[in-house]
């Protein structure tokens, strides 16, 4: 039976090493993509987050006739019911403690260059590709690009709505998720990949120096993280309280998916067969 598994990738969540986990376990990537995300034949991402019901399950039409088994989304959110509602797809996604997301994210962008900003206050109110304030509640209640303080208790009932569809939610901060549970819910083995870390990548270093940016490239030989302050992380709880309300109710929820190990039983056992977890829907 096909199964295609869609990852709702999160920015420094551990996206890009499960990415590369899905490879080397033999999941087949769209036939050109960046990072997962699909391309289309001029190499440009697929905006699967502007396709409606019928056009998205067209791509899934065509996913399965081309043998892919992963996708990825990253630069936007589509339309979850509609994925959850095709038992072909697997939705999957991969969340971290917001705060220690953002930092993270923040080194990373400082590092390579996607963002001038030496502060985190700089950083949080740059005109990006995703706005860092609520990103979680941004992507699963579907609302990218809402306007700054826009992100209400609406978006978050529509953001756990829409996280409750999915059939495997990983939180890194909870025991066992990344190291084992993931691995157990897919029928992965373990690889060694390449995690994309901030930190020991010799492109990134030699970008630098290329750059002029020495003093930087001594700080990213060091693995320096840059100084955050406690202005900074009040800040970041006062524009992102709704981020914060968000990764909560996850954790004490248990929210973790159907196929979760912790949260599987008889029923969804039946519903499996070989490495292929189906729906009875």
């Amino acid at each position: 039976m096909y199964r295609l598994i869609w990852f709702q990738h999160v920015h420094k969540a551990a996206g890009s090493s499960i990415i590369n986990q899905a490879v080397a376990n033999g999941e087949v990537l769209f036939p050109s993509h960046q990072n997962g995300n699909p391309c289309n034949e001029g190499g440009e991402v697929m905006p699967l987050w502007d396709f409606d019901e019928g056009e998205l399950r067209g791509f899934v039409d065509e996913c399965q006739t081309k043998e892919v088994t992963f996708v990825a989304t990253e630069w936007g959110a589509p339309n979850f019911g509609t994925l959850h509602d095709d038992p072909r797809v697997l939705l999957m996604t991969c969340i971290r403690e917001p705060w220690s997301r953002l930092v993270s994210n923040f080194n990373y962008d400082h590092y390579l260059g996607f963002s001038n900003s030496t502060t985190l206050a700089e950083y949080l109110v740059e005109d990006r590709r995703i706005m860092m304030d609520n990103l979680l509640v941004r992507i699963f209640a579907n609302r990218f690009l809402a306007e700054r303080g826009s992100i209400g208790e609406d978006s978050l009932s529509n953001a756990l709505s829409n996280l409750s569809l999915f059939d495997l939610v990983i939180v890194i901060e909870r025991d066992g998720d990344l190291s084992d549970h993931l691995f157990g819910a897919l029928d992965w083995e373990k690889m060694k990949v390449d995690s994309h870390s901030t930190f020991g990548n010799r492109w990134t270093l030699s970008r630098l120096v290329r750059k002029f940016r020495l003093a930087s490239a001594i700080r990213y030989i060091l693995k320096m993280k840059i100084e955050v302050s406690e202005d900074d992380h009040h800040l970041f709880e006062d524009q992102s309280r709704i981020d914060l309300e968000f990764y909560g109710r996850i954790m004490e929820g248990g929210i973790r998916g159907r196929l979760h190990p912790l949260n599987m039983n008889p029923e969804n056992s039946s519903n499996r067969s070989g490495s292929i977890h189906l729906r009875d829907r």
